[in-house]
C-alpha cells in the first residue's frame, strides 16, 4: 500500500511539474534583453555582466541584502561565536528542482568547492566551513572586514551535492537549483527560458525576500550584444524589459505610450589594471609607465564617446554609490587627462614605441570604451592590441599574466566601497599571492586591511588606501555608467537585485 502511495505521490509531482512547463493561457511572461552572454550557468563559475542578469532567477544563497540590510533566503538564523566565527543555521524544509533535500552538509560543500575552483576570489577568506548538524554550519573566516559577513554569505550559490552529481556537465546547460524556476529551454548565446515550477520551497510570503519572489510563470532572457538590435527589439515589444538600453536610444521611449523609463547609477565601475606581474608584467616596478598610460587617459572623453555621456568619471577605484565613499576625493585631482605630461612619462619610461595587450570581455559598451583607450593611447606613441574574450576566457586569461598588459575590467559591492576595493586587492583571494593584477605589496596590503577592519573603517582608513594606490597607480578608476532601464507596461512595477539588476520574478505585472 506504501509503494502504491509512493508511486502516487510521485505521479501527481511529475504532473504539476509538467503543467508548470506547459504554456498556459494567461500565464505571466515577460521577456527581459540581455546586452552580455551569460556563457556557463554552473554554480562555480566567475563573475560577469551577463551572469549577474539571470544570477538571482538561476540560484539562491544563504541571504541577500535588501537597503543594505543582509536578509536570510537558505538562513534561517545565525549566531556570533567569536569575532571570526559564526553558526549558519538554515531552513530544515528546504528541496531543490529535483526533490533533493539540501542539509549543512550541502552548504559545506558548496563553499568548499567553489573555494577550490578559484573563481569567486572573495571566498578566499572563508577558512573553513564545519557542519555541527544537519542543518548548522560553522563558518571560520582568516579575516571579516565590515560588510563582509552578508558580501561572502551571498557569493557562493547553493545546491545540493546530489543534483550537482547528477548533472553531466556541472550544471553548464541546467542548474538545478532551489529558486521557484526551472530553465525550461536553453539556446546557447541566444535565449534562456525560465518555468516556475509552482513548487517552491519556501510558501511563507514573509520569510521570501526579493531576491526569491517569483510573480511571474515563465521569464525568458534574450540575449541580444548589439545594442541596436537590443532597442529595436524592446520598439517591436519583443522583448519587456532591457537594463542595458543605448543613451541614444532613450528618447524613442520617453514618453511613448506603452513604455516607462528610468536612470540607475550603477553600483559597479569600470576599471583599468596593469599587470605587475614581476616576471612578465611591463608595468611592474615601473611606476611612470604606469601614469603615463593614466594621464593620456581621459575619462569624460570616455563618458561621451563610449557612454554617450550617460555616465560619470570616477576619482577613485569605485564610485560615489557607497556610503564610505570621501566625498573630498571628487575634488582632488586623480590623473587628469594631460597629454603634455603623458607624453613625457611615456619617453622617460620605455613605454612609448611599445605594443600592450589590452584585454577585455566581449560586449558593445566595453568594446566602445576599449575603442576610445585605444586611439588616446596612441597619441603618447603606444600601440594597444584590443584582445576580445568572452566572458569564461575572460574570467580565465585574467588570471594567467601572459595573456595582457592592462585590463578594462568591471568591480562593484553589495555593501561598502571598501569590499569593491577587496574584491581587486586583496591578496589572500588569489593563488599567486599577489593581488589580481598580481602585484606584491605588503604596504598596500596592510591598508587595505585597516580599511577593512570593522573597527578600523572609517574615513581615515579609507583615504589612506585611496591615496597609496592612486600615488602608486596600480589601476585607476575610469567611469560609472548610468543604466537605462525601459519597460513596457506588461510590468506595472519595476524590481532590482542589489546590484542594480532586473529581478524579474520580484517585478509586479
Amino acid at each position: 500500500m506504501k509503494k502504491v502511495l509512493s508511486l502516487i505521490l510521485a505521479l501527481a509531482l511529475c504532473l504539476s511539474c509538467f503543467a508548470a512547463f506547459a504554456s498556459a493561457e494567461g500565464e505571466t511572461k515577460v521577456v527581459v534583453g540581455l546586452a552580455h552572454d551569460p556563457q556557463a550557468l554552473g554554480p562555480f563559475q566567475g563573475m560577469s555582466a551577463g551572469r549577474i542578469g539571470v544570477l538571482y532567477t538561476m540560484y539562491e544563497f544563504l541571504v541577500s541584502t535588501e537597503g543594505g540590510d543582509m536578509k536570510g533566503v537558505l538562513m534561517k538564523d545565525y549566531e556570533k561565536i567569536d569575532d571570526l566565527t559564526y553558526n549558519c543555521t538554515i531552513y530544515d524544509y528546504i528541496y531543490d528542482q529535483a526533490g533533493n533535500h539540501l542539509t549543512a552538509a550541502d552548504v559545506a560543500w558548496c563553499y568548499e568547492t567553489a573555494k577550490a575552483s578559484g573563481n569567486l576570489p572573495k571566498l578566499g577568506s572563508v577558512e573553513s566551513v564545519e557542519v555541527l548538524d544537519d542543518y548548522t554550519v560553522q563558518f571560520k573566516f582568516t579575516a571579516l572586514a565590515i560588510g563582509d559577513l552578508g558580501a561572502l554569505w551571498m557569493e557562493c550559490p547553493i545546491v545540493t551535492r546530489a543534483a550537482y552529481e547528477a548533472s553531466a556537465d556541472q550544471m553548464a546547460t541546467d542548474p538545478v537549483s532551489t529558486t521557484a524556476y526551472a530553465i525550461s529551454e536553453y539556446v546557447s548565446g541566444s535565449k534562456i527560458v525560465f518555468t516556475n515550477t509552482g513548487s517552491y520551497w519556501q510558501t511563507d510570503e514573509s520569510k521570501t525576500p526579493k531576491t526569491s519572489k517569483h510573480n511571474a510563470d515563465v521569464i525568458e532572457f534574450d540575449i541580444i550584444p548589439d545594442s541596436a538590435q537590443l532597442t529595436n527589439a524592446l520598439k517591436t515589444k519583443s522583448i519587456d524589459v532591457s537594463v542595458w538600453l543605448a543613451a541614444t536610444d532613450i528618447a524613442d521611449f520617453e514618453g511613448a505610450e506603452g513604455y516607462t523609463v528610468s536612470q540607475i547609477p550603477d553600483n559597479v565601475t569600470y576599471l583599468l589594471l596593469y599587470n605587475c606581474d614581476e616576471d612578465t608584467g611591463i608595468f611592474a616596478g615601473n611606476v611612470e609607465a604606469r601614469q603615463a598610460i593614466a594621464y593620456a587617459l581621459d575619462s569624460n572623453m570616455i563618458v561621451m564617446g563610449a557612454l554617450n555621456g550617460l555616465g560619470n568619471a570616477v576619482k577613485t577605484w569605485g564610485n560615489t554609490n557607497y556610503s564610505d565613499h570621501d566625498a573630498k576625493w571628487l575634488d582632488e585631482e586623480y590623473y587628469e587627462y594631460n597629454l603634455e605630461k603623458a607624453t613625457e612619462l611615456a619617453k622617460s619610461s620605455g613605454i612609448a614605441g611599445q605594443t600592450v595587450k589590452l584585454m577585455l570581455v566581449n560586449g558593445a559598451v566595453d568594446t566602445r570604451i576599449a575603442t576610445v583607450i585605444q586611439a588616446l593611447l596612441q597619441q603618447i606613441g603606444v600601440n594597444a592590441e584590443i584582445c576580445v574574450y568572452d566572458s569564461q576566457l575572460f574570467n580565465e586569461y585574467k588570471y594567467q599574466p601572459n595573456q595582457w598588459d592592462i585590463m578594462l575590467d568591471q568591480a562593484g559591492s553589495t555593501s561598502y566601497l571598501v569590499n569593491v576595493w577587496k574584491l581587486n586587492w586583496d591578496r589572500t583571494g588569489y593563488v599567486h599571492g599577489g593581488a589580481e593584477n598580481f602585484v606584491k605589496d605588503d604596504t598596500l596590503q596592510s591598508l587595505l586591511e585597516a580599511a577593512m577592519d570593522v573597527d578600523g573603517h572609517n574615513a581615515e582608513t579609507m583615504d589612506a588606501f585611496h591615496q597609496y594606490l592612486k600615488e602608486q597607480c596600480y589601476g585607476i578608476g575610469l567611469c560609472q555608467q548610468l543604466s537605462n532601464v525601459a519597460h513596457t507596461d506588461t510590468i506595472k512595477t519595476l524590481a532590482t537585485d542589489p546590484r542594480g539588476q532586473v529581478t524579474p520574478g520580484a517585478c509586479e505585472y
